[in-house]
């Protein structure tokens, strides 16, 4: 009785009574051969609470029960940002020494972000440079900005004359573990050549290329860099089978949490957020979320640390209730995020490389809801060989329905082509299930009964002998036409007693 249809959690009185239906495809197990030519067969007799149903929820959404029973259909979706590194990076520069101490500005290195330092996970600084001279000489290469515990970089080459001038020297340094200062904007470097003699010398072409930096934090003040987000769909299987009329959620919500390592603001814009519904099509999504979200981000003295930012999309600040009202199948949204939307130069902060920011979208549907004739249908296979060397047959359901909703259910027997030959109730109609009584707090006072008799006579039977398929179609609504919300908890449940009374042909 588990795997049922999947998508209408909510409507537990119509899961039974399709359960019910579809369970007459399996009477052929019971063997007819012993039957006498008039038989009284218990088919099922059972009941089922909406706690039964969680194995059936299989989409990206859950049940949450709180502590009262009370439940809310939960659905989510996660995506985090890329990489510290990916939004903020050093970019490669080259020093040309025209002299033996250079003052290189830091307006010439291809970067909008104004660093004040960065600590160098990994980096090397290439050098490269001609000795003209027919002796061995001393080279020392020295960068003010670079320090490791608090020593400045010092390094010493050689070049080693072999006979034949100038001496080609290149190299490089590893530079991880340092620390580039940019003191007041500018990068001093320097180098000392010397002879045996103590003699300093002037070197050619000589050339120090900073590269391939990768930083473990950076400080400074970041300008405006806009970054795409990867958009999300969240599938809702809750009204797929929707045909009419209208099931209004009491108080739906969409809930984004945020936490951001990055010391810096970051804006985040919704591109594009919108519903696939039942009854409207495509429809836009209108909310707070439309203004921006402005990240909370910790400060300098925060490194490492996350800042959460709550907002929340519900019923007074949106148009999420009449979405939810149209029958959604799916919400879709594409989001983008902004580093220092104000543009504000003063602000000074960081990122590190461990930085990033999560996004958690999750959409509360209480299960508090009004309906309104609200109708599902659904078309299964029909092997209608039951009916074979059976004269007549009664059914007989019996239901005692402890949910505060009228239900109706219909089957009708169908051809390849759709053609409805009979129904299983006669007449055609959907015969209804009187909603158990509830009190103002919407809690149980009294289950309902119903009884219901499914006749089908030698006319009937020959009537379906060609149903390939059966359409259940189900309806339910709330009191007072619709206009009054009912809590579901999981201990409302409802019973049956379906038999059957069956005359075999002699």
């Amino acid at each position: 009785m588990k795997k049922l249809t999947r998508g209408l959690l909510l409507l537990i009185s119509l899961f039974l009574i399709q359960s019910c239906v579809k369970d007459f495809q399996d009477i052929d197990n019971i063997e007819v051969g012993n039957w006498q030519p008039e038989v009284a067969v218990a088919l099922a007799n059972t009941t089922v609470s909406i706690q039964d149903f969680l194995d059936d929820f299989d989409s990206q959404g859950y049940l949450n029960i709180d502590d009262e029973n009370f439940m809310t259909l939960v659905y989510e979706s996660n995506f985090f940002s890329v990489s510290g590194q990916d939004i903020v990076s050093i970019p490669n520069f080259a020093i040309p020494m025209f002299d033996t101490s250079i003052v290189f500005p830091y307006g010439s290195i291809n970067t909008s972000f104004d660093i004040d330092f960065f600590a160098a996970k990994n980096g090397k600084l290439n050098f490269d440079f001609k000795s003209p001279y027919t002796e061995d000489m001393n080279v020392i290469i020295e960068v003010e900005n670079l320090t490791q515990n608090g020593v400045k970089l010092s390094y010493l080459t050689t070049a080693q004359y072999s006979g034949s001038s100038p001496t080609h020297v290149s190299g490089s340094i590893d530079l991880t573990g340092y620390i580039m200062d940019f003191l007041n904007d500018e990068i001093k470097v320097k180098y000392i050549a010397t002879n045996a003699a103590g003699e300093r010398k002037f070197m050619q072409d000589m050339v120090l290329q900073f590269q391939d930096f990768e930083y473990s934090i950076i400080q400074g003040y970041f300008d405006q860099y806009e970054f795409d987000l990867p958009g999300d769909t969240i599938l809702f299987n809750l009204f797929e089978s929707a045909v009419s009329g209208s099931l209004k959620i009491e108080d739906p919500k969409i809930n984004l949490k945020i936490s951001n390592s990055f010391g810096i603001p970051i804006g985040m814009v919704v591109e594009n957020i919108t519903a696939e519904t039942m009854s409207e099509g495509t429809m836009d999504i209108y909310s707070v979320l439309d203004d921006g979200i402005a990240f909370n981000y910790p400060s300098l003295m925060e490194v490492g640390q996350s800042m959460v930012t709550d907002v929340g999309v519900n019923k007074d600040n949106s148009n999420l209730s009449e979405i939810i009202s149209n029958n959604p199948t799916q919400l879709s949204y594409e989001l983008s995020a902004l580093t220092n939307p104000t543009g504000d130069p003063s602000i000074r902060g960081f990122v590190s490389d461990t930085s990033r920011f999560d996004v958690d979208v999750q959409v509360e549907l209480p299960v508090w809801l009004s309906a309104r004739d609200f109708v599902v249908e659904e078309v299964s296979e029909f092997d209608a060989s039951f009916f074979e060397g059976i004269e007549s047959a009664s059914f007989k359901l019996i239901t005692e329905n402890g949910l505060p909703i009228e239900a109706g259910v219909q089957v009708y027997f169908m051809d390849d082509n759709n053609v409805i030959l009979d129904s299983l109730f006669d007449g055609g109609n959907i015969t209804l299930i009187p909603a158990a009584e509830v009190n103002a707090q919407g809690e149980l006072i009294e289950k309902s009964s119903s009884e219901n008799i499914a006749e089908f006579t030698i006319d009937r039977i020959v009537q379906i002998q060609d149903a390939t398929q059966i359409s259940i179609k189900g309806i339910i609504s709330t009191a007072e036409m619709g206009t009054v919300a009912v809590k579901f908890y999981t201990d409302y449940d409802i019973s049956f007693k379906l038999g059957a009374i069956a005359r075999l042909k002699e």
